[in-house]
């Protein structure tokens, strides 16, 4: 196993003597721990690994460096997965690679790695691309040594922590005595209770000194992010470590950055189009923006109890029969909780051709831009991303729950919006995209600062004005680690899960797909799900088991194993891969899957639509959701509610996927799929459901006769 980070350095033979790698080498490592120690300081002495340095003479060399193999998912080499900065030569930033340019190539399959082009006097200046990208001249990386200190100075340009830095060095230094909130005060109504010191103890007093206050202004605040602040700075650099037009943090999780980012774009009795089957924040985000919803087709999959992805058809006949209604933007979610991730170039082809933004829900993968093994074509020279907003072709906004798979507290989330919004905001004419243009206009133009300004208003309506600034350095920390060893850390869990699975399968003695279900058997017969770009996370473990009672007996195993999985459904157990998971969790994992393997297996029944399911979630909106949310309405027994119109949801938890939403006409097949889950799991398992001590009469809100006459139709 490699135990140091990589650095390449791409150049010509004639560039550079061989007899100074090691000098080079060793000088990039003095500076690198440096640049560690000062920044990533702990209070016990920590072997930051050393840097080594790997020479390519020209770009197919660089290539067999990094990848081990042509083949269409991308396979790092040892070297490859330890990699942490290009070092190029100003002569060879022009050469090209897989029928692309170096520039394009690297985009695409290294995005976030800190890439440097190394200038020699006598050279034409090169045009470096506007972001990712730096020059320095080469003398400074061929004389480590003489050049000592601005080798950190640039390696904190790439990786330290603008926020984390500042909050830290601000309690280290900075504090003294507080005379703001929040009430403990640094910690000492904890630590001088004699009630409540175990409770400081249990913590660690730095969490409470880090728990600051707007007031400290310097660090910065959230309702604030154009100040030249440390806040900002971080901001900033996780808009260039994930390629965004900008991101922005917000400590209330993706369910607030749904509603914040909707009630932005779209306006009282527009046209979204949804997944039916997304997060309730969603649903949540259409209710609160006033828009009118408009369902994609739902696929259910009986047999393991779980949803399938739209398939692409649908998606275009949806834009299609909706055009007349004039959809504002199309919502979907990728990866699915199952981990089933959407060919996104295709679909925002297809969005921008019908003047639709396309809008991803992507909290479950906020790592998709850290690893090439999550491309497309790959070798084709027209290769694609997974990760919804990216340089080449996605979605025009992404949301991501950072504390679901990565380094964050939990509720710490962040919104990106694409370069290409950006663009079609600016510079593009078409007529599609007119109403975009005149709705964030400044001067008669499309103006991304009137949408930023919007943006940010919204915001300020979700945001606490009293954020938790131990969630914002979270934040800020993630996606350094990310942009630092995320190549590293996605790479060894992609290989632990490879070999889990596989050793899982020997042991039941069956064909992995009998055991844990990849993208067929989620996704369902009917289409060709990966020649149209649909891939199965294998971050996502979907264990399956043989019937309903089996995953009931092996979620009992886990339990006394004191193993805590994701989500159950009838017969399937999803297993998160996260950026905190060890090798030695997959062991332990294994002992329960070899103890009860006989449990182990696709379900008997076959992928099937079940008709009362899928009833339930097939009827439209026929009143405006804000409308019927905000009715006074009436509690009636569930039983008695069918042909009445929801003024509430009805949310199974999990996944939070709701089946009575304001708006919709309840029908029978929604109270029996409601009834249901009461009777398997309880009535504590539907948010929304009216009971008194748990027990029936079950009543839920509809509108009241009176409000059925007055409300506005959603067709309107």
């Amino acid at each position: 196993m490699v135990r140091n980070l990589t650095v390449f350095y791409l150049h010509r033979a004639c560039r550079f003597d061989a007899k100074r790698l090691p000098v080079v080498e060793y000088g990039l490592t003095d500076a690198f721990r440096d640049f560690c120690r000062e920044t990533f300081d702990s209070n016990g002495a920590l072997d930051y690994p050393p840097l080594r340095l790997v020479t390519a003479n020209d770009t197919a060399q660089l290539a067999k460096g990094l990848f081990t193999s042509d083949g269409p998912r991308a396979v790092l080499t040892e070297l490859g997965r330890a990699c942490c900065l290009f070092l190029i030569d100003d002569d060879l930033f022009g050469a090209e690679l897989e029928g692309m340019s170096l520039r394009n190539w690297m985009k695409l399959y290294f995005p976030t790695v800190p890439k440097v082009v190394l200038t020699r006097p006598g050279h034409a200046d090169v045009p470096l691309p506007a972001r990712r990208w730096t020059k320095k001249a080469a003398l400074v990386f061929e004389h480590p040594a003489k050049y000592h200190e601005r080798l950190v100075h640039l390696f904190k340009s790439f990786w330290m922590p603008r926020f984390s830095t500042a909050l830290r060095q601000y309690v280290k230094v900075k504090a003294g005595t507080n005379w703001h909130t929040p009430g403990h005060n640094g910690g000492r109504a904890f630590s001088n209770s004699p009630f409540l010191r175990g409770f400081f103890e249990a913590f660690g007093g730095t969490i409470f000194r880090t728990d600051l206050s707007v007031s400290v202004e310097s660090l910065g605040d959230l309702s604030s992010p154009e100040a030249h602040t440390p806040l900002s700075e971080a901001q900033k650099l996780t808009s260039e470590i994930f390629g965004t037009a900008q991101s922005r943090y917000v400590t209330n999780g993706t369910s607030t950055s749904n509603k914040a980012m909707l009630m932005t774009l779209l306006r009282p009795g527009e046209t979204v189009l949804v997944d039916r089957n997304c997060h309730k924040s969603v649903h949540h985000a259409v209710v609160t923006s006033g828009a009118v919803p408009r369902y994609l087709p739902a696929r259910w999959n009986a047999a393991l109890g779980v949803w399938g992805p739209v398939s692409l058809e649908d998606i275009r006949r949806t834009l299609q029969s909706e055009a007349a209604r004039r959809p504002r933007i199309l919502i979907l979610t990728t990866c699915t909780y199952e981990g089933v991730l959407y060919p996104v170039w295709e679909i925002a082809r297809e969005c921008e051709r019908a003047g639709v933004l396309f809008y991803a829900d992507e909290a479950w993968a906020a790592y998709l831009n850290f690893h090439p093994y999550y491309t497309f074509g790959r070798g084709r020279g027209a290769a694609v991303r997974y990760n919804a907003v990216n340089e080449t072709c996605g979605a025009h906004f992404s949301v991501q729950s950072t504390h679901k798979t990565l380094a964050a507290f939990s509720q710490a989330s962040m919104v990106h919006v694409s370069t290409r919004f950006k663009q079609l905001l600016e510079e593009d004419s078409s007529p599609a995209f007119r109403w975009l243009r005149k709705r964030f206009s400044l001067h008669g133009r499309g103006s991304y600062e009137k949408f930023s300004h919007d943006l940010h208003e919204i915001l300020r309506y979700w945001h606490s004005t009293s954020p938790h600034y131990p969630f914002l350095a979270a934040l800020d920390v993630a996606g350094v680690q990310m942009r630092l060893e995320g190549l590293k850390l996605i790479d060894e869990r992609i290989r632990w899960a490879a070999a889990f699975r596989k050793r899982v399968a020997d042991e039941c003695g069956k064909p992995e797909n009998r055991c844990f279900a990849g993208l067929e058997e989620i996704a369902g017969a009917g289409v060709d799900w990966r020649a149209a770009g649909y891939m199965k996370d294998p971050l996502k473990i979907v264990l399956m088991l043989r019937s309903a009672r089996a995953c009931a007996t092996f979620r009992k195993a886990l339990l006394k194993a004191h193993i805590q999985w994701e989500k159950a459904s009838p017969t399937t157990i999803l297993f998160l891969v996260t950026a905190g998971t060890v090798e030695e969790h997959f062991e332990y994992l294994f002992r329960v899957c070899r103890q009860f393997k006989g449990l182990i297996g696709a379900p008997s029944a076959g992928f099937g639509a079940a008709r009362q399911v899928l009833d339930a979630v097939s009827v439209q909106a026929e009143v405006l959701p804000r409308d019927a949310a905000l009715c006074d309405g009436e509690l009636v027994p569930l039983e008695e509610s069918e042909g009445r119109i929801a003024s509430q949801f009805l949310v199974p938890y999990p996944p939070g996927i709701p089946v009575f939403i304001p708006g919709l006409r309840i029908t029978r097949a929604m109270i029996r799929l409601v009834k249901d889950v009461i009777a398997s799991d309880g009535p504590d398992a539907i948010h929304g459901i009216f009971c008194r001590g748990g027990h029936a009469p079950f009543l839920v809100e509809v509108l009241n006769r009176d409000e059925e006459k007055r409300v506005s139709p959603a067709s309107s």
